[in-house]
């Protein structure tokens, strides 16, 4: 299933001797989705929504069933709790704006963990300034997880939310919602969860997980780049205020007051990112084609062959080494600065990452500034794994 799969993937065509280990920071682009998107702006465009000639309806309807379709993918309980933002961190701010406006007061205390990506932890930072709620830190163990007796001790009646990540996207540990289910079930206490790092890995049960909010990101699913998923309760629709105005969210709009669009509507000011939904939907039925319980189980057979590889480099540091974990490690090695492995490896034609990762808070737990990163998708091989790990050994002996 996963041996031609590069063939589905036009970058390859271009530079067939790319080794993209970067899919953490954004996937590359799967051609059905290309070609989504393509037709789209070429044949099909108009605005949604408004018109009623038959350009725009008949866009209306593929752009909803596209909504349909996204919503399948990851077994939410309707299409109607599913609201399209530009990204997965204006999801996350529309949360924090929303929910700090009318449902969290001074002195309440909302609970985030030291693996947060900063999109979940500076939306924070800005609504405390306004609502003067306290932010509390979850700890991390030994082996780059969530503390969950930390957790548990940080919990009590003034915790009105707790937003954790699904996945991290520097020690890879996956985060067990059951013990986190557990311990706020006792108080009642609303979860959003940032699923960027988990989504495209993993079969996502939505219904089962039963968060509040759920975040993540079509770019990182080999879609589009502009386009977030944002799912949402049905109370929360309900009662949450609206994060932006303008059209499309209104019921009524008098020029002194407004009454506001009811369910997601009321969360999708403006013009929606049209092209990018009906190709995130092209996407997520070439993820389906390829069933993510057998993505899942060909990444982590890939992830272990790399740590299996890399344990005869010495002075080579990984950083998280949870049991739970997705395809990614990231590492260090002594006497290198991150970025110059990163470097180094470009002249090979290996693309990782390096530097903080946007996770400031985690690299100073971790006391280290940076680090190099290495995160697979559905089109690398243990051809790619072993040519990464020899250059690794080059660089080794490039520093002797």
């Amino acid at each position: 299933m996963f041996e031609n799969i590069k063939s589905k993937f036009p970058v390859f065509i271009k530079k067939p001797n790319l080794v993209f280990l970067d899919t953490a920071a954004s996937a590359l682009k799967v051609d059905d989705m290309i070609k989504a998107v393509n037709n789209c702006y070429s044949f099909e465009y108009s605005n949604i929504h408004r018109g009623v000639y038959d350009l725009s309806a008949k866009l209306t309807q593929k752009f909803e069933d596209s909504r349909n379709n996204i919503s399948d993918f990851i077994l939410s309980p309707s299409y109607e709790n599913i609201i399209f933002t530009k990204s997965a961190t204006e999801a996350i701010n529309l949360v924090a704006n929303s929910i700090t406006q009318d449902f969290i007061k001074e002195g309440d205390e909302i609970i985030i963990s030291h693996l947060e990506h900063h999109a979940n932890i500076v939306p924070w930072h800005i609504a405390q300034k306004l609502h003067k709620f306290k932010l509390v830190p979850v700890d991390i163990n030994d082996i780059g997880e969530i503390n969950y007796k930390d957790l548990l001790e940080k919990v009590n009646s003034k915790t009105k939310l707790i937003s954790l990540t699904h996945m991290s996207n520097v020690t890879g540990a996956i985060t067990d919602f059951e013990k986190i289910n557990d311990i706020r079930n006792k108080f009642d206490i609303p979860l959003l969860i940032d699923g960027c790092q988990f989504t495209p890995h993993h079969e996502l049960n939505i219904k089962e997980l039963n968060p509040d909010f759920y975040v993540f990101s079509a770019h990182k699913l080999y879609g589009p780049s502009g386009l977030g998923i944002l799912y949402m309760q049905d109370k929360w629709l309900e009662i949450l205020g609206p994060y932006q105005g303008g059209g499309s969210m209104i019921e009524n709009v008098n020029i002194l007051d407004t009454t506001y669009a009811q369910g997601n509507q009321k969360f999708e000011a403006g013009t929606p990112p049209i092209a990018q939904v009906i190709g995130f939907s092209a996407a997520i039925d070439f993820l389906k084609s390829l069933d993510m319980k057998k993505v899942f189980s060909y990444e982590c057979e890939l992830h272990d062959y790399t740590l299996e590889k890399l344990k005869s480099i010495n002075d080579f540091k990984i950083y998280g080494n949870s049991k739970n974990k997705g395809s990614l490690i990231s590492f260090n090695i002594e006497g290198l600065h991150h970025n110059d492995v990163a470097l180094l490896l470009n002249q090979k034609n290996i693309a990782i990452r390096s530097g903080h990762h946007c996770a400031q808070p985690l690299m100073k737990k971790l006391n280290i500034t940076g680090s190099a990163r290495a995160s697979f998708g559905v089109y690398n091989n243990k051809e790619d794994v072993n040519y990464f790990v020899e250059s690794i050994k080059d660089i080794k002996n490039f520093i002797k």
